[in-house]
């Protein structure tokens, strides 16, 4: 768990400098965690790392003052691979006030089995594809997939 949870860290900082054009050795990226373990998060730690850099405009705020919940592996590609437990997932994520939920496309009917009410299911393939329907969310120009 701790090993797969130091690759999905390394995946996620991968990823966002690359989706960023930022170069590895001009940024260093420090994740701070506390009780989360296994790949599952990558997609989340890609999300804030891009977050925290991004200085396109965009604000700072991929959530566009939303509570955004989700799951998901990365890899340092920037896709977006399917995870155990995603039923558990939204009804948590829900629970503590999301109504956006991330989740990679192929478990789409698994997310939507127990979706609780409120919380709206995105699905993702990659990682454009997530901050993309972010911003659409955000700004309400352009389409925002649906499970």
């Amino acid at each position: 768990n701790t090993a797969q949870m130091r690759q999905s860290q390394d995946a996620a900082t991968s990823a966002a400098l690359k989706y960023l054009d930022l170069s590895p050795d001009k940024v260093k990226v420090t994740l701070k965690l506390a009780d989360v373990g296994g790949p599952s998060a990558g997609l989340l730690f890609t999300l804030g790392i891009i977050d925290k850099l991004d200085g396109d405009g965009h604000g700072g705020d991929l959530t566009g003052g939303r509570t955004v919940a989700g799951t998901g592996t990365i890899d340092e590609a920037g896709n977006v691979g399917a995870v155990g437990g995603v039923g558990l997932k939204t009804q948590a994520a829900r629970r503590d006030g999301a109504t956006v939920f991330l989740v990679p496309r192929a478990e789409c009917a698994d997310a939507r089995g127990d979706l609780p009410k409120g919380l709206r299911l995105v699905p993702v393939t990659t990682l454009k594809s997530a901050v993309d329907s972010l911003r659409a969310l955000e700004t309400g120009k352009g389409p925002v997939p649906a499970c």
